[in-house]
């Protein structure tokens, strides 16, 4: 009886859960009919991007209404990590949106056609292939009103970060800002629109500055990051809808910054926080950007048991992955740590494989994407120099021979070093495709993963000649776990590609490079055999001068006392 009372407890509860979800959608359903025929079109796109929210339609809508829901259903299920069917469903809308040019009338034409190009992007973005969101923002921008250049300007943004022209970037973010600050007639954007790109373009720039450090280590890039993205929670306070959310994205962030700081015993506790918001963590991207964090955190504070944990919250080896490309090479990274740090050399190194494998094909497609803006740069130097000339129409002979000058010979570099940079006939084949519908724009898969592999392989080992040349292997933290972060792989790969392309262990490898440099200077520099032997095997890296004896005695069948006599009795 007991047991029948408890059953029904718990039914009663689920149930009333399951009303108030539909009654909280039919409540916003109706908040967002009586919007539309109030033609709060602002408000109406920005209630229907609730990921969360089961629109249900009460009403017979406008055309142009009827094409926005379509899109922001196509956003939504981008926001669920569902790309491929936001892709699809995007497609259709813009096609929709094109066959009814005429009836929709200028403005939400244009305006939907944004939206569609927006979605488009990032989509790509988050798959990892810029180049194929260049493409979309090159072919569907054709015939816009002119003001959407502006808009549009953080997507190249975007693109130069993904490339890694930061400065580039940067550059176009602060011209982005000053475009939407000194529109006073409020043409770009106004009300809750202006104060969401504001913030958003704050948030870019700091999300640029991070990846800036990535890739250089200069600690000041974290510095301007936090400061970007606590300016953009700071502009979103005029917005009581999203204040809290926007404050909760900032602690995420924050955390972010603290990890790369390796700061993270702070890092995991501003994560912690993240996860108790049930807001922000209802929000897909949202909570796969805190588990995450939370897996890494774990991974360098030597916790694999819990770094696993939230690895398989994202990951299950059995099912396709859904991440975004870049997070899907962290997962595959840090599976890589994780399982070395278990000793499993096997996952280690299969996990390894598929995280350089991923940069590989991304390199090949970044390729693609350069030769894109290479274009976009062409039409800004053509639109200025457009607008020098009609400012200067006494001297209009003279600008158009400087100006035609000038951009052959940005063409004519541009094309030379785009030469270089492409692999293989992969421009080509790009190029045949440019005139085909947007939907059979599709990176071809490298058909040769042996090809791939060696290209990954021989990137590999031009870095080490590069760490060769740089002597680094004088210091003694030269060891193997700290090359195998440097070269972004791990110990058992590293390890399987000394033994099968120099045909010798770490170890070997490490008192080879010692033991040569020494040699090289005892001959050239007498100054130098004077040393201790306790000096010297300090000076080349050892630790411990026995280890540096025995090291030197297998090379040269002598001490290095009896080697430093024999060259002074020469």
């Amino acid at each position: 009886m007991i047991l029948i009372k408890k059953i029904l407890i718990i039914l009663f509860f689920v149930s009333l859960k399951v009303f108030s979800q539909n009654s909280y959608s039919q409540n916003e359903s109706l908040k967002i009919d009586s919007l539309i025929k109030k033609d709060r079109w602002d408000l109406v796109h920005l209630k229907l991007l609730n990921e969360n929210l089961k629109f249900k339609r009460i009403s017979k809508y406008k055309l142009q209404y009827h094409l926005l829901i379509k899109l922001d259903s196509a956003t939504v299920l981008y926001k669920q990590g569902k790309y491929s069917a936001a892709k699809k469903a995007v497609l259709s809308s813009i096609n929709q949106v094109e066959i009814n040019k005429s009836n929709l009338g200028l403005p939400h034409y244009n305006g939907l056609k944004h939206i569609a190009i927006t979605r488009l992007f990032y989509i790509e973005k988050r798959l990892g292939n810029i180049s194929q969101g260049l493409k979309y923002l090159n072919f569907f921008s054709r015939g816009m009103h002119p003001i959407y250049s502006k808009k549009q300007l953080i997507f190249y943004a975007v693109a130069y970060t993904e490339l890694g022209n930061y400065n580039k970037s940067i550059e176009l973010l602060n011209s982005h800002l000053k475009d939407i600050l000194s529109d006073e007639p409020r043409i770009l954007y106004s009300g809750v629109p202006r104060i969401e790109e504001i913030a958003a373009t704050h948030n870019t720039k700091g999300d640029t500055f991070v990846k800036w450090y990535k890739d250089s280590g200069n600690k000041t890039g974290l510095d301007s990051a936090q400061f970007s993205y606590e300016k953009a929670a700071e502009i979103m306070k005029s917005n009581s809808d999203l204040a809290s959310y926007s404050r909760a994205l900032l602690i995420g962030r924050l955390a972010n910054i603290c990890l790369l700081k390796k700061q993270y015993k702070n890092s995991l506790d501003l994560y912690n926080r993240c996860e108790q918001d049930s807001v922000l963590m209802g929000k897909n991207f949202s909570r796969e950007t805190v588990w995450l964090g939370k897996a890494e955190t774990y991974t360098f504070l030597d916790k694999p048991d819990s770094a696993f944990y939230y690895i398989r919250k994202l990951y299950n080896e059995k099912e396709p992955i859904k991440c975004t490309y870049e997070n899907r090479v962290k997962i595959y990274y840090l599976l890589s740590l994780n399982y070395e740090n278990r000793g499993d050399n096997t996952n280690a190194y299969k996990f390894a494989k598929l995280s350089l494998s991923e940069i590989g094909k991304k390199k090949i497609q970044d390729t693609s994407g350069n030769n894109f803006l290479g274009k976009h740069e062409q039409m800004e130097i053509k639109s200025i120099s457009d607008e020098t000339i009609r400012k200067n129409k006494k001297n209009t002979f003279l600008f158009i021979a400087f100006i035609t000058v000038i951009t052959i010979g940005i063409i004519f570099y541009n094309y030379n070093k785009r030469k270089k940079r492409t692999l293989g006939g992969f421009q080509e084949k790009i190029e045949k495709r440019e005139k085909l519908p947007m939907d059979t724009f599709t990176i071809e898969k490298n058909k040769n993963s042996r090809g791939v592999e060696d290209k990954i392989v021989n990137r590999i080992l031009k870095n080490l000649d590069l760490l060769e040349s740089r002597k680094v292997f004088l210091s003694n933290n030269f060891k193997l776990t700290t090359m195998a972060k440097q070269l972004n792989t791990n110990t058992a790969y590293l390890s399987k590609i000394l033994n099968e392309h120099k045909g010798i262990s770490f170890s070997e490898y490490v008192n080879d490079l010692r033991i040569n440099y020494l040699l090289k200077e005892l001959e050239q520099n007498p100054i130098f055999r004077k040393y201790t032997i306790q000096t010297i095997s300090e000076e080349i890296g050892y630790k411990s001068s026995t280890t540096f004896i025995k090291a030197f005695k297998d090379r040269t069948k002598m001490t290095p006392s009896q080697y430093i006599k024999g060259l002074n009795n020469l």
